[in-house]
């Protein structure tokens, strides 16, 4: 028992913590989550007796016995069980024959793809789904037993039915056959990028965050956010996406940039920046506008300054120990980048978000009243959040401009309304970036995580090969010359429509920023009202044309249609009133 008169006091939790943490990696590595606070709460003052009880169920430190691999499956002819971990080897070498040798990406841009898509009407709001999934971290390298990498990226496809360009995430769960032999079951699951273990944060801020950028920069709304199992590297990837944002050409003579960062955890929000007695409120104004009450703003004069405010930012964060992660974010980050047009005022916003750490049912099995009520917390807007992209989805696709889309749900949702609001003026790009854990001991988590993020991109494909009656009334369907008429005819105070429009067909002028219409109104000689006036209208059509009604078959229903529909059922109504009391005069009559 020489081992046991070396241990630390019973009174140092921080020695005996490392003490148990070292003991699980050698003797039962599948058994290391067991070691949390929880743990170490309810051993207090006894984890001598503790670690005495591990030796006699697990062997000395550095020599398991049989008991510490966790049995899945008896050996043919009865003999030693076998557990995942026992294949540690063989499943390494499965895992590196199914990856698959991954060429250079040929598609440009996805998020802008999406955003210039006007088959069915300009696409006001869109989505890009990307999955990304870290490498092993270097304290869970060699540990062995189920410590090894089952999700990795899969293949890139040029084109299918539904979409231009996806690429998919494998994911390899880890079973042993009855036969006692060790076989991988591969699922796929598709996305718009998918980012493999040796991705880096430049990478992802190329491919999916410059284009929010630039949407910002012309003053409409771009939005990042990653979802993910805590301690699967959501926050490394949006701190790094930060620090890219720093390093862009987001300043200039002609723009202003302000910072804002702020945290939700349920229904209570704080400044980061500025912590103040009051709370940060979330509400709507009377015009439909989002206001936040005792937020700071700060303005930015160069890199520098918004350096400073970024990293307090990420210090300030709220974190908790969890059974995956030491520094486990409970609750949503959002940085708020504001760009304002210097000679127009026009604002764009560009959304940074760390979305909390999902957990399951057995990683907050250990957790008191408070984390409980926190996991549930951020659960809740987690599903809040899912509803309302793929309601939003729904709603964008002809005919389904009557489905609700439930922002005001959650404060995350009501603050991110522009991405949500049908009706909103501007356009909106909306990037999800699912962070994944590689560990085959979380395997069924991460599933759960794909599970939850990839039906987002299938929403999307709703519209695939599904032909609808043309809406002439669409602008975003018209021609340059149909475009022109329209200015002429609507729009008489603008003093040279030829000059303003140039040869823009309909989606190309739908699509420019509102500041772009304030420019080529003043080269035409116009004002500042004029150009409002043509641009509200514009947006005004375009948001007639995403709520016009269709049939199942794609055909529109006109306001005419409508009318012969209300008086039919009205006609209808009546004759059966008529029925019903011809049925009760005859029944009278036999009685």
């Amino acid at each position: 028992m020489s081992e046991l008169a070396e241990l630390p006091p019973n009174d140092d939790s921080a020695a005996w913590k490392e003490k148990l943490l070292d003991y699980y990696r050698q003797n039962a590595p599948t058994k290391i989550r067991m070691v949390n606070d929880a743990m170490m709460t309810k051993y207090a003052g006894k984890y001598d007796s503790l670690y005495g009880n591990l030796i006699k169920k697990y062997g000395p430190l550095g020599q398991p016995t049989a008991a510490a691999t966790r049995p899945s499956i008896s050996a043919p002819g009865g003999g030693a069980k076998k557990s995942i971990g026992d294949f540690h080897s063989n499943f390494v070498t499965l895992v590196t024959k199914a990856t698959p040798s991954l060429p250079p990406r040929s598609y440009t841009s996805v998020v802008e793809g999406k955003a210039s898509d006007a088959s069915n009407g300009l696409e006001t709001s869109t989505f890009t789904v990307c999955a990304r999934v870290r490498p092993l971290l270097p304290p869970e390298e060699g540990q062995g037993g189920e410590m090894f990498a089952a999700v990795v990226a899969g293949d890139r496809v040029e084109e299918t039915k539904t979409s231009p360009y996806t690429e998919q995430m494998l994911l390899c769960t880890p079973k042993v056959s009855i036969m006692g032999k060790p076989k991988l079951e591969e699922s796929k699951f598709d996305f718009d990028y998918v980012f493999g273990a040796d991705s880096n944060n430049e990478d992802i801020y190329k491919l999916t965050c410059m284009p929010l950028l630039k949407r910002a920069l012309d003053g409409q709304v771009g939005v990042v956010f990653a979802y993910g199992q805590t301690g699967s590297g959501k926050t490394h990837t949006m701190n790094g996406i930060m620090d890219e944002l720093i390093g862009s050409n987001l300043f200039s003579n002609e723009t202003e940039v302000s910072f804002s960062f702020l945290e939700i955890l349920g229904s209570d929000i704080k400044d980061c920046l500025e912590p103040a007695d009051k709370p940060v409120a979330i509400g709507e104004a009377l015009d439909g506008r989002i206001l936040t009450r005792n937020l700071s703003n700060h303005v930015c004069a160069n890199p520098e300054a918004l350096s400073v405010l970024v990293e307090k930012a990420k210090s300030m964060r709220s974190t908790a120990a969890t059974s995956r992660n030491d520094t486990s974010s409970r609750s949503h980050g959002c940085g708020i980048l504001t760009i304002k047009d210097v000679e127009t005022e026009i604002e764009g916003k560009l959304y940074i978000i760390d979305l909390a750490g999902s957990e399951r049912a057995a990683d907050s099995k250990n957790h008191d009243k408070v984390r409980m009520a926190e996991t549930k917390a951020i659960n809740t807007s987690l599903s809040a959040l899912k509803e309302c992209i793929r309601a939003r989805t729904m709603a964008s696709q002809p005919g389904n401009g009557g489905i609700h889309v439930p922002y005001r749900r959650s404060k995350l949702t009501l603050l991110m309304k522009d991405v949500f609001d049908i009706g909103c003026t501007r356009l909106c790009s909306t990037v999800v970036i699912t962070a994944c854990s590689p560990l085959a001991m979380d395997i069924s988590h991460t599933a759960s995580t794909l599970k939850y993020s990839a039906p987002l991109r299938v929403a999307m494909q709703g519209l695939a090969g599904k032909k609808l009656q043309r809406d002439e009334l669409d602008p975003a369907l018209w021609s340059a010359d149909q475009t022109l008429e329209y200015l002429k005819k609507t729009h008489p105070n603008l003093p040279s429509p030829e000059t303003f429009l140039g040869s823009l067909p309909g989606v190309h002028l739908c699509a420019l920023p509102e500041k772009e219409f304030y420019i080529r109104t003043k080269n035409c000689g116009g004002t500042v009202e004029v150009a409002k006036e043509v641009y509200l209208a514009i947006w005004s059509l375009i948001s007639d044309a995403k709520t016009r009604k269709r049939r199942p078959d794609g055909s529109i229903i006109t306001a005419e249609d409508e009318e012969k529909e209300r008086l039919q059922l009205i006609k209808d109504k009546e004759e059966k009133a008529r029925v019903w009391a011809e049925r009760e005069k005859h029944l009278k009559s036999e009685f």
